[in-house]
């Protein structure tokens, strides 16, 4: 028995999330500040207090020298010696620099750039006195890499360790975002095998709690759902059940009636009668045959819903097209309709049931014929690609509707009279579909983007 899952609100799951991602920050912080204080320690960066107090341990060597040289300038600087007369006299600073580290010492200031205006890092000007000198060292208001090449190719330590933490704290939101996202999807997923189950009429399954308060509540009320829906689908069932097996009876006592009928009619056809007799018998024999129609389709509708027996055989290919192109010509001859029979790559034997295939062909060619026009064409291709056999008849009217896109291979369904042949009451293209997919194939209906017209296809 597993561990019962402790249950949490939505609330609280996401408050978790905001609170290690804020103790995330905090740490990435301290661990940066304290990777600042052990390279301080270490002398690996300069803080201006270093720089500073370098500069007090040279002041007197700088400013009793004979002359100034760049071994007495502390690591991190750079200076200018002027004369009294503000002559440039030695020093590493450019002419502009040392212009305005003069002009600043002149104004009585020691600082410029950041600190004081908009920059970064701002610079430090100390002056020392010597006799008929006076020496600028300039340095920056911020700390620096002790090495020379990180000096020249980094930016300052401060910036570095900005965005050090920056990134970072964007690495960690994302490692942690994925990881709450697996999170919050593992207690998602009995939701979903629950919709999953019951999408797919699969309502034998138990259902197991996520552990988050508000999705267990939705999953109770879908639990409550599924047994209804269960009852709902087992008396579905029951009556399907029950209207079959009296579509079977109705249809098996009719035909006994029916041939009663008809052959009394046909005996009274054969005696002599007169003009007005012979009308009312013809008119029984006809209505017979109409209810005979009638009957054979219930029974068709029967047979696909309970999926037909195939008899599956070994057929040469040529003779069982030959004989599919003969009866399309034959039905196509009614309305003047000239056929293109196209074979394609074609093996010499091939595996299929040759009656409920052939049916299924003739019904789709029967609806292409009484949806083209008179004097119009049929084109019927069949190929092999792939190690599939594809069937495709294409009539020549206005193509099929948004309607008959959804609805064509339905019982019953006529939305355009013309699109299901009238020998078959709406059931033409819903036999062809059954009998496609008792072949492990499939039924496709499109608009031929050559003729408009519309095309149907048998997959297998």
């Amino acid at each position: 028995m597993g561990l019962k899952r402790k249950k949490i609100g939505l609330q609280m799951f996401f408050t978790q999330y905001l609170l290690i991602i804020f103790g995330g920050f905090i740490l990435i912080v301290l661990i940066g500040l304290g990777l600042l204080s052990i390279a301080l320690r270490t002398g690996f960066i300069q803080s201006v207090a270093d720089i500073e107090a370098q500069i007090q341990n040279q002041k007197l060597i700088i400013s009793t020298a004979e002359s100034v040289t760049p071994e007495m300038i502390p690591a991190g600087c750079k200076y200018a010696v002027f004369s009294d007369q503000e002559e440039l006299l030695a020093g590493d600073m450019t002419k502009n620099e040392a212009a305005i580290a003069w002009k600043m010492i002149q104004n009585g200031r020691s600082i410029s750039g950041g600190i004081l205006g908009t920059g970064l890092a701002g610079t430090c000007y100390f002056p020392i006195e010597r006799q008929n000198e006076i020496c600028i060292l300039e340095y920056a208001a911020i700390a620096q890499f002790s090495s020379t090449f990180l000096k020249e190719h980094f930016p300052a330590p401060e910036i570095v360790l900005f965005w050090f933490v920056l990134g970072t704290f964007l690495m960690a939101i994302l490692f942690l975002s994925r990881l709450f996202g697996k999170k919050l999807g593992q207690r998602l997923r009995p939701l979903q095998k629950v919709t999953e189950k019951i999408q797919n009429k699969d309502l034998e399954f138990e259902i197991q709690k996520s552990g988050i308060q508000e999705i267990d509540v939705a999953l109770d009320s879908l639990g409550s759902m599924k047994k209804e829906l269960k009852q709902s689908l087992e008396t579905q069932w029951k009556n399907e059940q029950t209207k079959k097996m009296q579509i079977a009876a109705l249809t098996h006592d009719i035909k006994t009636p029916l041939t009663v009928i008809r052959g009394n009619a046909e005996m009274l056809e054969d005696t002599e009668q007169t003009e007005e007799q012979k009308e009312l018998t013809h008119y029984i024999i006809k209505n017979a045959d109409q209810m005979e129609q009638y009957v054979q389709m219930f029974g068709e509708i029967s047979k696909a819903d309970a999926g037909y027996v195939l008899q599956m055989e070994k057929i040469i290919t040529r003779e069982f097209l030959d004989d599919l192109e003969s009866k399309i010509n034959a039905l196509a001859a009614v309305k003047q309709l000239s056929v293109e029979f196209k074979k394609n790559n074609m093996p010499e034997i091939i595996e299929l049931d040759p009656l409920l295939m052939g049916r299924a062909i003739i019904n789709i060619a029967s609806n292409a014929v009484d949806y083209s026009p008179i004097q119009g064409s049929i084109y019927v291709s069949v190929a092999m690609a792939k190690n599939k056999i594809s069937f495709k008849i294409t009539d020549s009217g206005k193509g099929f509707s948004l309607e008959d896109f959804k609805n064509a291979t339905k019982q019953f369904y006529q939305g355009d009279v013309s699109r299901s042949s009238k020998a078959h009451y709406g059931m033409g293209l819903f036999i062809a579909d059954s009998i496609a997919r008792q072949h492990g194939g499939r039924l496709l209906i499109e608009n031929a983007p050559a003729t408009g017209g519309g095309r149907v296809t048998i997959e297998i």
